[in-house]
């Protein structure tokens, strides 16, 4: 409550002609004055508005931070650090069950790290959104609650021409527009009768005592439907500028997102180039038959505009204009060992100038020479007539399967990404933080895991390609490793927490220091009401004493 001051006025005093003197009457209250500053009031709500903005950007910078747990050893930099430990072992040991079973359960480890800094980053996002629909249904609320406040106002004070002020109403009112700048910054208008006009960039949403609602429209962002304020009148978009919906909206939509969509990227990546180099190299054992990982939408799209699914964006995978090798191992005679070089035709050139650029494979024409399955599968029979079979399910998943128990195959040089874009010999699975998983075919064979680079004893230069995915600046626009990435994320994370608690603090000492003016002008104190009181008391006690006195008087002359 604001504090009040009693405006007292003398009464029209007495003439008392018989002893040619004035005698007063006493006084009268001519109004009860509520104390306050608007432009102190002003300053209170802008300071309590961006109080809020920054204590919702730490609260959710503080969540975010946890979620990275870069401090407690068992982060994701941990992970990635203990995989690639893994793999320097294997390369000392390639030969060696054990050491494959370990490197496996360290991808799968890591991999956990991956998808659980996901799902939190995710889980966040959604509840921040949550408090956005929240945040719109207690605008309204508070919005409807001043129009009522303005209407009661008017009405008490009957536009000011009665003298009365409805202070109480008015300090409820108050309250209700400094609650309301927590949320957005709006603008406040008081007119002459009392009513406030509450407006947001130039949009009106309350007069006098009509509410102009804000509505929420669903809209998708990246696979997750998301609730965005809009004007009711127009559903034109709201931008509330400071307070705890702006800063709801900055941490949904640009801060929790960003850092998921670059952990996204990282894994991405990290799947993309380890599999790459992975897909090019040979276990201790050749495959009898594999089946690719992952299937395209439509295989008669060209392999460099395969998609992958709906929630895959295009491009992740992206397959180029270039050659891949299929190893074929005569296991009774290593060295009637063959090479078939299948070539991906994507230079763009289309007859009579070239070969049309390859698909995967055309329902509607099954025998298309420029088909990768078809152009596989004549390449494998003019190397070894009638051993290999290359097939595609009805779900677009590509199987090689050797008939025959004296052959097998393997996987070589590859320079167009065929391979490692359609799962076939990978290590990682998935496209991005959350779908990221370990190829689980690995866990039951672990001798066919992709460690050399040829069947000789010892080769370990697989391996040696994949240690050189670490050093490798695959973020090449940044120039940035794998590594270098992350720690660019978990940097940028501890900058800007650190700047938004300084700026958290700073805007919580102009809070509080506009709060103790308002409070030095506006505040009730306690004392000093207490000694208003008893000074009322005292004055009502000597008249009290003087009444008592004349009407002693009175009755003594009566009496005698």
């Amino acid at each position: 409550y604001s504090r009040q001051i009693l405006t007292q006025n003398a009464t029209n005093s007495w003439n008392a002609w018989l002893n040619n003197a004035v005698m007063g009457t006493g006084v009268w209250v001519k109004t009860v004055h509520r104390v306050a500053n608007e432009h102190i009031e002003k300053q209170l709500r802008q300071a309590t508005s961006s109080d809020a903005y920054y204590g919702s950007l730490q609260s959710c910078y503080s969540n975010i931070q946890t979620f990275f747990n870069e401090l407690t050893g068992n982060a994701l930099s941990d992970a990635m650090n203990s995989f690639w430990d893994s793999m320097n072992d294997f390369s000392a040991n390639v030969e060696n069950i054990p050491t494959r079973v370990t490197v496996l359960k360290e991808a799968e480890s890591m991999v956990s790290r991956f998808n659980r800094l996901g799902e939190q980053l995710t889980r966040e996002r959604i509840a921040v959104n949550e408090q956005v629909e929240e945040s719109i249904g207690n605008i309204n609320n508070l919005l409807t609650q001043i129009a009522q406040l303005n209407r009661n106002i008017v009405n008490t004070e009957l536009g000011g021409f009665n003298g009365l002020m409805a202070n109480d109403l008015r300090d409820q009112r108050g309250e209700a527009i400094k609650e309301l700048y927590s949320y957005m910054d709006i603008d406040v208008v008081e007119e002459k009768n009392g009513s406030s006009i509450i407006s947001l960039h130039g949009r009106t949403l309350v007069y006098f005592d009509q509410v102009h609602e804000i509505q929420t429209e669903q809209v998708l962002s990246d696979d997750m439907q998301v609730v965005n304020p809009v004007f009711g009148d127009d559903r034109y978009p709201l931008q509330p500028g400071d307070g705890q919906l702006a800063a709801q909206m900055e941490l949904r939509d640009e801060i929790i997102k960003g850092y998921k969509d670059d952990l996204d990227s990282l894994a991405g990546k990290f799947i993309w180039e380890f599999n790459r180099a992975y897909s090019q190299g040979r276990g201790l054992e050749s495959f009898a038959k594999i089946t690719s990982l992952t299937a395209p939408l439509n295989p008669a799209d060209t392999l460099d505009k395969l998609r992958y699914g709906d929630k895959i964006p295009a491009g992740t995978f992206q397959i180029v204009n270039g050659n891949f090798e299929i190893v074929i191992q005569n296991r009774n005679n290593p060295g009637l060992d063959q090479t078939v070089n299948i070539h991906v035709d994507l230079d763009g050139r289309e007859p009579p100038d070239g070969d049309p650029d390859m698909i995967l494979w055309d329902p509607d024409d099954p025998g298309a020479s420029h088909s990768l399955i078809n152009r596989m599968q004549t390449a494998l029979d003019e190397a070894l007539p009638g051993v290999f079979k290359v097939t595609i399910d009805n779900q677009f998943h590509v199987s090689i399967e050797s008939a025959s128990e004296d052959y097998g195959f393997a996987f070589g040089n590859d320079t167009s990404g065929v391979l490692a874009a359609l799962g076939i010999n990978v290590l990682f699975t998935g496209h991005n933080s959350l779908s990221m998983g370990v190829n689980q075919s690995l866990f039951e064979s672990p001798a066919l895991m992709a460690g050399a680079r040829s069947f000789s004893a010892g080769d370990n230069a697989g391996v040696n390609a994949l240690l050189a995915v670490r050093d490798a600046k695959v973020f090449a626009a940044a120039g940035m490793t794998l590594d270098e990435f992350y720690q660019s994320m978990t940097g940028r994370l501890g900058s800007e927490f650190n700047r938004t608690n300084d700026l958290k603090y700073m805007h919580e000492d102009i809070l509080q220091q506009m709060f103790v003016q308002r409070e030095s002008l506006s505040g009730v104190n306690e004392e000093e009401e207490t000694a208003k009181l008893i000074a009322y008391q005292r004055a009502f006690q000597s008249a009290a004493k003087f009444i008592s006195t004349v009407d002693v008087l009175y009755e003594t002359l009566l009496n005698m």
